[in-house]
């Protein structure tokens, strides 16, 4: 069985399987529907065990929960936080073996997949004898529902006006909301409209979220955090720091060296997509430009943009294109 996170969420009662898939993002959003499963199942007295697994995931972690039985057993539910690109093999073959018993209830957290994963047979298992939760970023009247529905359990109050403002500051990003709600309530902030009165005098984004954009892909929303930090005067040569960071690490990951550079376990999907299909040497030239920017910072040479000279630099990490280079050795 499929089922939306809106759907869900919204009935009353939860459907008994043995076996349940949340699939998709935000993360957050993966985590209501995990806690609403979760909590039905304490709420039977079902001893709840969280196991991480990643790509070097042993079968003999879980052996003694799913092969040992006896009448005064406990009943479980295991609950199985995928943080590799997929389900280990080991572990989707244990899976597909294994017979549903009343007394385990297993629950899988997985990250988006590509659409041949739903040809899989351990999807078509869960699909068939239990239940896939699908996750995606709301949008629309779904996004606006959510926030009411967040905003009235937390008992802060808005108007459709506010509402409008908050989605747009955060661009429509659940997770950036739920962050928002939650500084309201840090603060005992029971009204938007104060709220919005109280971070008139904060920053919208940080360098952070300038990253975040670059590996996303997102030209637009990239050149607008650029823009935003220049207004605010950020330090010119710690956000090149930064970006030249970033193509030092796609350039590791390409080149394949060793050791590699450190990234989130929950981030290596976004780099290893942002890193396929790279050349090798048009990283060695955003390179060749982020040391011509740092020496017009540096020198402070006359007649140069720096900020131009960033927003070009981004442009072409992102798009995966050559620089051009003049003799004075300054991007254009």
């Amino acid at each position: 069985m499929k089922i939306t996170y809106k759907k869900f969420i919204s009935s009353p009662k939860i459907s008994e399987y043995g076996i349940y898939l949340i699939l998709g993002k935000p993360y957050h959003l993966q985590n209501e529907v995990q806690s609403k499963i979760e909590q039905y199942y304490r709420k039977k007295e079902y001893m709840v065990k969280k196991i991480i697994v990643d790509s070097d995931f042993s079968l003999e972690i879980i052996k003694d929960d799913f092969e040992n039985y006896s009448l005064f057993a406990e009943n479980k539910f295991i609950l199985f936080n995928v943080i590799s690109n997929t389900i280990p093999k080991s572990l989707t073959e244990y899976l597909l073996e294994r017979k549903s018993t009343p007394d385990l209830v297993i629950l899988i957290k997985l990250s988006p997949q590509s659409p041949s994963f739903k040809k899989t047979k351990i999807y078509s298992k869960i699909d068939f004898d239990g239940c896939v939760i699908e996750i995606h970023e709301l949008t629309g009247s779904n996004l606006v529902e959510w926030m009411k529905m967040k905003f009235k359990k937390n008992n802060i109050t808005y108007t459709e006006e506010l509402f409008k403002k908050l989605i747009d500051k955060n661009e429509g990003n659940t997770s950036a909301i739920s962050q928002e709600l939650y500084k309201m309530s840090l603060l005992d902030i029971s009204d938007v409209g104060i709220y919005f009165d109280f971070i008139q005098k904060e920053y919208k984004y940080s360098e952070f979220d300038l990253i975040d954009s670059i590996v996303d892909c997102n030209i637009h929303k990239s050149l607008k955090i650029l823009g935003y930090l220049k207004s605010i005067k950020s330090p010119e040569v710690y956000i090149l720091f930064l970006i030249n960071s970033e193509i030092k690490k796609i350039h590791s990951l390409v080149c394949k060296l060793s050791p590699p550079p450190y990234i989130p376990s929950f981030k290596k999907n976004i780099y290893e997509r942002f890193s396929k299909n790279y050349n090798k040497e048009y990283l060695m030239d955003l390179l060749q430009s982020c040391y011509a920017i740092d020496k017009s910072i540096k020198l402070g040479i006359n007649n140069s943009n720096v900020w131009h000279d960033l927003e070009v630099l981004v442009i072409a990490f992102i798009m995966k294109k050559p620089l051009l280079h003049q003799s004075n050795n300054e991007v254009v």
